[in-house]
Formats: structure tokens, sequence, C-alpha cells
């Protein structure tokens, strides 16, 4: 927040002044500190401004609406250390300092000291005051700030009324000093530290079309219900929601609010004083069942400032003396900062000292909730004008529709709106067995694109010539917001929108979260569901990814199939629209029966057997249930958490006996071993058409043994986790395909001091995932500073916000990356490795360090000046210690064409590299399994989607894009079955760079949006 310039501006007159002050502060007794301070400012216009009516004092010293006009300043000299009272009447002012330990023994101050509230205590002196003529005196204070007092966020002013201590509103604070509003001096200003509230509000708004979640009532404190409108007569109408019992209360809200502000209805009551008193026995018999009124006019004219705060006053003691409470909502200032606020005809203190509590309606733009952006110094700004004791701030859990600078809430049920229509891509109803089908949502709204410093997803589309930019809530990303309010111990906050969630449980989680002060770490993923239903609870296909349109291969077997098109984000779903295809019965061609062959002995053998396994090929099943289509996990559960039982050989044919709820996973057993019961992952096999997956039951299976996933730093593999590198911030898609982590790469230099990757970690712990960071060096170096680069990770793992691992450098083993000529794994490891290990643990022995991953390489035939292969290298790492400064090996394996399972058989050679299981044997076993392996780099390339795969990369060329899926999603299956494997990165999320170096093909975000992969992974993790 930009620090405000007291009222009095220097550049007047100078004012006569009379002071005496002996500068002790609260360090002498009081009879030695009675000062007598004469602040005589004689200022003509000042003073002839203050009999000006009808503005205020306040105003008149602050400027209409908060701008402020230069008027005198008092001399920079103390009257009493530490304070400096303004009285621009000229009255006279004696003033003494007490400490609060003298108060207590000081006849006048005793009474202040003992009645302190409770949660509130007093960091500075008590400072009494009293005019010399005995009268109350108009003017001001400025209260230094003890350096003791600590963060000033907390800290209020407040004076003393002869009877208890009351809140001081603060016109400008600049982190040294709180100078009080304009008003009638109190008989005695302290500065005091507030506590936050035990348990802060929790509240919520229930509309009367909406119900408020069963898993939310017992997380609140205070509902709002219903909505009485004001109407241009003065009376009221609309309708009140009855909302559960519960142990909260409930607030019936009137309002002048809707699609519009009826500011001409709320200028007419306010100018009626028999409409007004009317309006209130109204007011006071629609709260008769509830605990109060929640009044939410907005639209104050400036001119009817004085007659509002006169109807809120009016009403308070009306539902007072009912023993009703009033809660009065407020509209944001238009502006804040720079002495410049905009609060209309709300006079925020005045009803602030009002009402029993107050809303402030927080800001829609899903930008304003950075450090430092306009929520933060909203906050700032609005417990200088209230009490924190009385704030309550209101957050939106609806969606944004934006327009240039214009934020309007949109109903979730509404939010998805401009996706359209599902219809059928070439509008045929009825179509020919085996015939494709496609359909589209007709809308013009743009793919899905995920923001991580918002948590939310956001879509634009244009309408009238305009462009919308719609972004759609998630608790996850309310639940980062709720946290703003938290180190300004305010009273609480309330939820808007939460009656239309169908994820109650979620919501309620995020309340929890707040009231514990910490925020829901996982936001949810969002994706379109395209099923294909035959009947009402059959469901024979299934896709999801971020595409608007979907194409089903269709089906020999004739029937009616319905295409169901769904928006899901966590446990929330919509349905975006169905359509009806009917498959016709197959005309059949009579046909001259034919005596079948007599089989020979060899071809019953060859079929008995099953086809002939094919690397990669997607088999026959035969007469079989199904057929596994490369080597596969056999599995006592239907996750990658089940055990394995042993692997089934690429060509197993099965029966299949039962599936799990989501139909991505089978229950099988081997038609070779009958008695043998288990699960496959289904996208490895083969289904005969003839097999209704969506009829087969759905078998319930106790959960597995838990897994024991120890923090980092990890000295052995005893969890398995999924991330990716990731260039943007597709954080939505990652999380839905059971990632937890995201690598980000930082090319360090000579001057870096760590803060260059602050902002990296915190984008990434903000949006719920733990950090990476691969800390390699410029590209082709000359040389190393060794020194300069251990001090620069000590300085990244000593940061308030750490990542949660290191990768130290980055393939060491070849010249592109270390200084040609000096390639030495036992330089790596004593010059590099071993201190920088050291350093990071003795920052932070919580952060994993991983070995920088050598290139997977056989070029060299040993070691050369140009570079080491890197199993030589690993062997020279494990020899001269490695083991004994590092948590996990980093390893890379971004060659292969073949499924992960397979140990031979590539085309190009049989090097150890073109095999994911040669990679991870190699590395592991270098060290003789003393540590864990660390894929950070693990991909299949291809180049669909983009053209043909430079010469470099031609090797790659026949892969596919659903190869990709499903070899991603085995590795990550093998990996956390094998023991060996702590954790996996996915190279990579989101790279767009197709060149010499096609980085994009690697991607598994394709061109449009699409992620196959996101698919395979989110069924195989379990997700």
């Amino acid at each position: 927040m930009e620090e405000e310039r007291s009222p009095y501006e220097p550049g007047s007159p100078e004012p006569s002044t009379m002071v005496t002050a002996n500068g002790n502060g609260g360090t002498q007794s009081s009879a030695k500190r009675l000062i007598a301070v004469g602040l005589v400012l004689i200022v003509s216009l000042l003073i002839a401004g203050l009999f000006l009516p009808p503005i205020s004092l306040a105003e008149r010293l602050a400027g209409n609406d908060g701008e402020q006009e230069a008027v005198a300043e008092a001399p920079d000299v103390a009257a009493v250390e530490g304070l400096t009272v303004l009285a621009p009447g000229g009255e006279t002012v004696n003033a003494v300092a007490l400490s609060p330990d003298e108060a207590a023994t000081d006849e006048r101050a005793a009474p202040m000291a003992s009645a302190v509230p409770a949660g509130t205590t007093l960091v500075s002196d008590i400072y009494l005051l009293e005019p010399a003529g005995g009268a109350p005196v108009e003017g001001a204070v400025t209260v230094s700030v003890p350096e003791s007092a600590g963060e000033l966020r907390t800290l209020d002013l407040i004076g003393w009324d002869g009877s208890a201590w009351k809140f001081l509103p603060v016109s400008t604070s600049n982190g040294a000093t709180l100078t009080s509003a304009p008003g009638e001096l109190p008989q005695a200003v302290a500065v005091a530290r507030v506590a936050p509230p035990e348990t802060p509000v929790a509240g919520a708004e229930l509309l009367p079309t909406q119900e408020l979640p069963d898993e939310l009532a017992p997380t609140l404190s205070e509902l709002t219900v219903g909505t009485l409108t004001l109407q241009p007569d003065g009376t009221l109408a609309g309708d009140v929601v009855e909302a559960p019992a519960g142990d909260y209360r409930q607030f019936v809200r009137a309002t002048n609010t809707g699609i519009f502000i009826d500011q001409e209805a709320l200028a007419s009551l306010l100018a009626d004083e028999a409409a007004r008193a009317a309006h209130q026995e109204e007011l006071l018999a629609a709260a008769e069942p509830y605990d109060g009124v929640n009044l939410d006019y907005q639209g104050v004219a400036i001119g009817q400032k004085a007659a509002f705060t006169a109807f809120v006053g009016e009403l308070a003691a009306t539902l007072d003396e009912a023993g009703k409470e009033l809660i009065v909502t407020l509209d944001a200032p238009a502006a804040i900062g720079g002495g410049a606020t905009d609060t209309g005809g709300q006079d925020w203190p005045a009803i602030a000292s009002l009402a029993d509590a107050v809303y402030v309606r927080m800001p829609l733009n899903p930008a304003a909730y950075g450090p430092g952006e306009l929520a933060e110094e909203l906050i700032a700004w609005a417990v200088r004008q209230a009490p924190r004791q009385k704030l309550t701030f209101v957050f939106s859990a609806n969606a944004v529709d934006v327009i240039g600078s214009s934020f309007q809430e949109l109903p979730n049920t509404l939010a998805l709106d401009q996706f359209g229509e599902l219809t059928l891509a070439d509008g045929e109803e009825t179509i020919e067995p085996g015939t494709p089908v496609e359909v589209t949502l007709t809308g013009d709204a743009s793919p899905l694109e995920w923001d991580g410093a918002s948590l939310m997803y956001k879509y634009s589309y244009e309408q009238a010539g305009q462009m919308h930019a719609v972004w759609l809530n998630n608790e996850a990303a309310v639940s980062q917001r709720l946290q703003v309010v938290t180190p300004f111990a305010v009273r609480g906050v309330v939820l808007r929108g939460v009656g239309e969630a169908s994820n109650g449980e979620r919501y309620a989680a995020a309340l929890e979260r707040f009231q514990m002060g910490e925020s829901i770490a996982e936001p949810p993923g969002a994706t379109f569901l395209w099923t294909v239903e035959e009947g009402e609870d059959s469901i024979i296909a299934s896709e999801s990814g971020e595409a608007l349109s979907y194409r089903w291969e269709g089906t020999d077997e004739p029937g009616t199939y319905t295409i169901r098109a769904t928006f899901t984000q966590g446990d929330t779903q919509a349905t975006l629209g169905t359509v009806e295809v009917t498959v016709a019965e197959e005309e059949v061609a009579e046909v001259e029966e034919t005596p079948e062959p007599t089989a020979t002995a060899e071809a019953t053998e060859v079929a008995a057997a099953g086809p002939t396994p094919t690397p990669g090929a997607v088999l026959d099943p035969g007469d079989a249930d199904a057929i596994v289509n490369m080597p596969a996990n056999f599995r006592t559960g239907p996750s990658v958490a089940y055990s394995p039982i042993r692997v089934l050989d690429q060509g197993t044919r099965l029966q299949v006996i039962g599936r799990n709820a989501a139909s991505d996973w089978l229950q099988v057993r081997p038609v070779s071993s009958p008695d043998e019961e288990g699960w496959v992952f289904a996208s490895l096999l083969s289904v005969n058409s003839s097999v209704n997956v969506g009829a087969l039951t759905v078998v319930e299976v106790a959960g597995p043994p838990p897994v024991s996933n120890v923090a980092p730093p990890v000295a052995s593999n005893s969890g398995f986790e999924l991330g990716g590198q990731a260039f943007g911030s597709p954080y939505g898609q990652m999380s839905y395909a059971g990632m937890t982590w995201v690598k980000r790469q930082h090319k360090w230099g000579p001057g870096n001091t760590g803060q260059e990757v602050a902002g990296l970690i915190a984008e990434a712990h903000n949006a719920g995932f733990k950090i990476l960071l691969s800390m390699p060096g410029p590209v082709r170096p000359s040389s190393i500073d060794f020194a300069a680069y251990v001090e620069f990770l000590r300085a990244v793992a000593s940061l308030p916000d750490p990542p949660n691992a290191i990768e130290v450098w980055n393939e060491q083993n070849i010249d592109a990356e270390w200084p040609a000529g000096q390639i030495s794994p036992q330089a790596y490891v004593q010059n590099m490795l071993a201190p920088a290990y050291q350093a990071i643990k003795g920052a932070n022995p919580n952060i994993m360090v991983i070995s920088g991953a050598p290139a997977p390489t056989g070029f060299f035939g040993g070691c050369g000046s140009g570079g080491c292969d890197d199993n030589v290298y690993m062997q020279g790492m494990a020899a001269a210690g490695a083991a004994s400064y590092m948590d996990c090996i980093g390893v890379h394996y971004n060659e292969g064409i073949i499924p992960p399972s397979q140990e031979s058989g590539d085309p190009r050679s049989e090097h150890y590299t073109r095999y994911f299981w040669g990679m991870l044997n190699t590395y592991y076993n270098a060290f003789g399994g003393a540590r864990p392996v660390c894929f950070t780099e693990l991909g299949y390339l291809t180049g669909e989607g983009y053209g043909a795969l430079p010469g470099s990369f031609s090797w790659a060329g026949n892969v596919t894009v659903a190869q990709q899926a499903q070899w991603l999603a085995q590795a990550a299956s093998l990996s956390a079955s094998s023991g060996k494997v702590r954790l996996l990165i996915v190279w990579n999320v989101d790279s767009q760079t197709w060149g010499s170096d096609p980085q994009a093909g690697y991607a598994i975000i394709r061109p449009g949006g699409s992620c196959p992969a996101c698919e395979t992974l989110h069924q195989v993790m379990g997700r």
C-alpha cells in the first residue's frame, strides 16, 4: 500500500506554538512528565472552513471523499516523546505518558490499565490527554509505533472515552506512526496489538433458489439467507430461503442490488423520515425468526452520507431493543492508496461504530490476490477504518465474466453456456455398423487454459464485438484467497455462491483450513469427459481431455447409443449435452455354405497358442475375452498401489470376469491358468468386441496395504511419485495425470543470489505441487567457479520458501555441459556434488539432493576429452563415494521407441540405453542398490501433429501419440512396482519448441491442447 500523507500538509503559514517537553517519554515519573502543550495553530482559512456547513471536520481536513487539502502542519517537535497532538482550533492540551505498569498505580490511569479488552495487548505508553479549557477538543493525534511492537498489520490505535477503550480510525500510517482521523480527542490514546480470534467466523450466503450443501453446514458460524429487495415505495419484496437447522446464526438479507443497483429507491427512502421509520419496522418483522439483519444497501449518494449513517444508527437501535443484531455490507472503495479513497455515501468509521459486524465485498478480479495486490491493500486500509473484530470479508465462489476491466459474478451453472450445444458433426443420427461418429460442441468458447497464479481455468469468447474471459472458480482457488485475511486478525470470512456447489465437502475443507490458517494445497483438475452409453448404466467407451469434439469409432452391434459430454472439475460435474445415435441392423447377404477345411494338428496348435506377439502391436484376442498387447503387471487389485502377482507376457489370452467402477482396470483369469485371478490395466489389453465391459460386475476390493511415503530427504525407495517438466503452468492437466511434482530448470551464472528461483518455487507451491529445481550452468563452459555455484545452492536452500528437491548440475559427462578435457566423475563428486550436498543439507536437511543425470550415451567407448559413456561415468561416481552425497541417483531416459517392458529387440542396437530396464538397472546396480533412482527426464518422442522429425531424431519417426501415452503409463507402473524408483519426471509436459531440437515432440500436451498421456497416467496412477 502506498504511504498515505498526513491531513496536515506542509506549505501553510507557520503556526504560532507554545510547547514544553522533557523528551523522556515513559521513562520518567508521571509528575515529571506533565506537559502543558500549547499547539495553537492559527490558520485563518482553516478556521473559517470549520464553520462552513454541511462539510464535516474530517472532510475539511482530508478533502472531499478523502482527497486531502493543504492545511497547516504541526511543528516538528513532539510534545511528549512518541506523541504529537494536532488541535487546529488553537486549544491547549495537557499530555502525559505512562507505561502500562505505571498506569496501573496512577489514580487517573488505573481504570484504563485494568479495562484493556481481552485479546488486546498494549504495546505503547498510555498517553493521557486533558484540554486546558476543560471542554472537548477537536483534532487528531500521531503516535509513534515502538520498534518492539513488531508487525504493523495487527496494531490498532485505541482511545479511552471515559469508561472503555474504543477503536480510533486512522487517517495515515507510514509504518512508524499512526495518525488518528480528525474528531473529538479522547481522554487517552495508546497503540495496541489485537490477537486473532480463537476461531474466526466462517460464513456463507444462501439465495432463495439454492440449497446449503449438507457437508458445509457443520463448518459455518453464520449464514445470510434469502433476498428481500427494496422496492420504489420503500417496502421489501422477495423470498427468504428456509435453511437447515445448524449450530450457526442466521441473518435475513435486505438489499437494493440485483441486475442493477436501485439507487433511486434508496435515495427516496433516505429522504423520507416516515418511510425510514416504516422500513425499520418492516426489517424488524422480517428478522423475527432470525438472529438479525444483513443490510446490503449500495450506491448511497454522497449527499446522503449523513442520512444513511443516521438510518443505520436508528435500525441498529431498533434491532438491539428486540435482541437482534445488525450486519452492514459495505462495498470496496473505488480507489485505495496514495491518500485517496472513494467510499461514496458509506461512512465506514461511523457505520462500523454502529453495526454489530461489517461485511466487506472482496474484489472479483482473479489477479487481485497476489502479494501486495489490491485484495491485500483493501484489507490493510479497512482495518484502519473499522475495528478488525467486526470486519468480515466476503469472497465469491462463483465464476467471473471479465470484459476489459469490468468483472461480473456468474453462477457456476451458467459459466459453461458458451461451450454451446452438443451436435453430430455430419448430422446423421442413424449409421451403419462400424461407422465412426464425431460429435462437437457448437459454442465459440476457446479451449480451457490453466492459470497457475489464481489456480483457475479460464476460456474466452466473443459476443457483440466484445471479448469475454470466463474464469471458472474452484474450492482450491477460494481457499488460497481466504489466506489473504489471515495476517490481519479480522473477524472472519463469508462465501457467496456455495449454495450451488455440488462439492460442499471441499468448500467445507476450505473454510476449516482457513480457520486453522492453512489452505487447500491441491487444485482440482478440469477436463471434458466423453462417454458412449448403451442403456442407463452401461458405458461402452469413454475419453477425456481438453478437446471440444470427440470421435467414437463406432460399433458393429445394432442399437441406440447415447453420447454424452460432461465437464468435470474435481468432484464437480456438469452435463453439457447428449446426442443419440442409432446403429442399424447389418444386412446379411445369403451365401452358399462351404464346408470348413479340417484343421491340421499344426494349425490347431497355433490357434491354441494365440497370435504371434509383435512388439508394440495391437493383437486380436480371437475367441478369448481379451489379450495382452504388451507385457503387463498382473496385480492383486485395481491400481498400482496393489502388489503385482507376476508379469503377463504379450499375447497372453484372458477371460474377463469383472471391472472396477471406472472400467479402467479389469479383473481377469489367464486362459492357460484359469485358477488364477488378478487385475490388469485395461489400456494394455485388446478386449473382444463381444464383451460388454459396461455390463461386467463391478468388483469391490479391499484397500491396498498402506505405503510409507516419506517426505524428502529420502534414503530408500519408500514411496513413488510422479511429476513433469513444465515450461508454462499446466498444473490442472498435470494434477489430473497424477503428478505431484513439477520440474523447472534454472541456468546458474556468476552473481546469482537465489532470488532468481523464488518465483518458480512460489508458483509451484501455490499450485499445490512440490518442485524439483535442476541447476546446470552455461552451455559449453570453459571453467566452473565451484565455490560460487555451491554458495548459490546454499542460498536457494536457505530461502524462506525452499524447493523440495535440487538436481546438482546436468549431463556433466559431456562437453556441452562441462569444460572439455576436464570431464571426470571424481572431479564432479569432489568439487561439486559433495560440497553442494553439505551446503544444501546444512541450510535445510529436508531438501532432497539428486545427482546430476548424465547424458545416456555409449559414443565415447569409455572416457575421452569430449565426454564419458554414462555407465563408465556412474561407476566412477560410485567409486568416488557419491552415494554419501545424494539422496537419489539422477537418470535421463528419452530415446525409447519400444514399450518400456521390452528388454531386447530394438531395431537400432542392443545397447542398454535403448531400454527402460537397461537404464534403470545400470544406474541402480552401479551403486549396489544403496540409493533409489530418480528419472529427472523420461519421455518418448513423436512427430505426430508436427510433421517429419529432424534428421538426427528420425529414429523416432514411427512412434505415435497413442504409443507415447501408453508407454509413459507403463513406465510409471513399472517404476512404481520396481522398488527402485523414487521419482519419475515426465519429459516434458508442454514445450512448444519445434526445430532442430524437437522438444515439443516429447510434450504430452499435443497441438490443439489434447493430452492422451494425461488420461493413461491418470488411470495407471489410480487418480
